[in-house]
């Protein structure tokens, strides 16, 4: 039975936009979300903390009206648009915008491959997709808020070539197009350099100040947005704690738990030493008919973790896409692995490098296990093909076994947080003990408690002699078990080396 919407009342002032009592969610046979008690009040502006699997970005969608509670007697959702209170979120869905990795992902699966420009003006449509031309004050206003966001550069780029931090500030547009009363967000900061997320906060900050609500799911306490006033506290779909951010901040709303210590297998045995595992010689890589590495000369030796740097939009991603095989360079430029320049057959190749990104989590959306899902790494496909023998069966338990993550072994991967699948993610790469794992923001979408033991994991990973290749936009994270920086800068690998010359040539003052 569902709940219908009951005829609109008037008010004599907006005493609150949202206002959830005794609200349960459930999806997949599994209760998310239960005894959810929350207001949103005019002018308040909230942060919603929690841990992986807490529940905060189905809080987010439950919010948002995308989601229908568990039908009950005791639970009541509500909403005021114009001045009126409903139970129907109709009407006041149109009046907010929501921006998470999941949206981002849903482009990816659809295959809606619009331009940056396009996507922001859908935004004013009401649709995805661009069914009718934009008038010329859409298109103006689609460019004012990329410029808004200094992301003006990205205009023409199509979205699905764009990393997951360029994508999410390209939606966060397309969602502040519409003018809305209500600004979701999921993680806002994820995927974004340092310089790009300093930008992004100051400007929510601003479009709070402006009068728009804001209401976000963050894992980072530096990441809080300037006006934040209240933050609730998630855990098991619970909340636990809320009110003022300060009060919630001082009884531990991001605080990090001690990390389990997850012991690892033997890798196969590295390369002989001297032997490359990987190497690019090449003028130019192009993306979508168009430059984006150049003058590349670099090669990954047995023994070397490499952390690859670089502001949004210089080319890291590619270069890792680069290393797994799934482009080539251009005319000229050679690419080879694991001390031979002999042709390598791509399947087999797959098997050898163990790859993690936004990129494959977004293709990560059919229903499955995540026993299938990590037990479809042995073979490199996106979903499992035919049946797990039992020796497959075994070596995907070991490693949930190891990681800790058993309790996701049977779970629907489509009703897991995004830090969730990220992790089962993380061990499907691992399954098959690769000689090269590639790491594109490994950390990304993950609370600090999971950080620390995904860190750990790696670095017993690196110790043990799996050579690691990780992007990332908090080197501060990773560094510890990294030897090697490679900085790029619009294309160009501008730095290589140790880290210590790295850090070296950081603290060096700037002309």
């Amino acid at each position: 039975m569902k709940h219908e919407p009951d005829k609109a009342a008037p008010v004599a002032a907006p005493e609150f936009l949202v206002d959830l009592e005794r609200v349960d969610f459930e999806a997949g046979g599994k209760l998310l979300l239960r005894g959810i008690t929350w207001r949103l009040e005019p002018g308040k502006h909230w942060a919603v903390l929690g841990s992986n699997g807490a529940g905060k970005s189905t809080f987010l969608r439950l919010v948002r009206g995308e989601l229908w509670p568990l039908p009950s007697s005791r639970s009541r959702r509500r909403y005021t648009v114009d001045g009126r209170v409903t139970t129907s979120p109709l009407l006041f869905r149109e009046r907010t915008g929501l921006v998470s990795g999941e949206l981002f992902n849903e482009y990816h699966r659809r295959e809606w491959d619009l331009t940056s420009r396009e996507v922001v003006v859908s935004g004013l449509t009401g649709g995805h997709l661009l069914y009718h031309e934009p008038s010329d004050e859409q298109w103006q206003r689609a460019d004012e808020l990329l410029a808004k966001l200094e992301i003006g550069h990205l205009a023409k780029r199509r979205l699905l070539s764009l990393s997951l931090g360029q994508g999410k500030q390209v939606l966060i547009a397309r969602a502040l197009a519409s003018r809305p009363s209500l600004l979701l967000l999921d993680e806002p900061c994820e995927g974004l350099d340092s310089a790009s997320r300093r930008r992004l906060l100051a400007m929510l900050g601003r479009v709070a100040a402006g009068g728009t609500q804001l209401v976000y799911a963050t894992h980072r306490g530096a990441e809080l947005v300037p006006g934040t006033s209240h933050a609730i506290l998630l855990d098991q779909g619970a909340i636990t704690l809320q009110g003022p951010l300060q009060e919630v901040m001082d009884h531990g709303g991001l605080a990090l738990a001690p990390s389990p210590q997850a012991a690892l297998p033997a890798p196969p045995p590295p390369a002989a030493q001297g032997a490359f595992l990987a190497r690019v010689r090449t003028e130019q890589v192009n993306l979508e008919h168009k430059p984006v590495l150049f003058d590349l000369d670099w090669e990954v030796l047995p023994g070397q973790n490499w952390l690859v740097l670089g502001p949004n939009g210089a080319g890291k991603t590619t270069l890792l896409r680069l290393l797994g095989g799934e482009l080539r360079p251009q005319h000229g430029g050679t690419l080879a692995w694991f001390g031979s320049t002999k042709p390598r057959n791509l399947q087999k190749l797959r098997r050898e490098i163990g790859l993690v990104s936004a990129g494959l989590q977004a293709r990560h959306f059919h229903r499955q296990s995540g026993l299938e899902t990590v037990a479809s790494g042995i073979s490199g496909s996106v979903g499992l093909r035919g049946f797990l023998d039992q020796a497959q069966r075994d070596q995907a338990v070991a490693w949930l076994e190891r990681l800790g993550l058993m309790d996701l072994a049977q779970r629907d991967i489509t009703t897991l947080s995004y830090g969730q699948l990220r992790k089962l993610l993380i061990t499907r790469a691992m399954v098959t003990g690769p000689r090269l794992l590639l790491l594109d923001e490994p950390l990304a979408g993950l609370d600090s408690p999971a950080r620390a033991e995904v860190n750990a994991i790696l670095a017993r990973l690196a110790a043990q002699g799996t050579t690691l290749v990780g992007v990332t936009h908090y080197p501060e994270e990773m560094m510890a078990y990294m030897s090697h920086v490679a900085l790029l800068e619009a294309g160009r690998m501008v730095f290589q080396g140790t880290v210590r010359q790295y850090l070296g040539r950081q603290a060096q003052p700037r002309s």
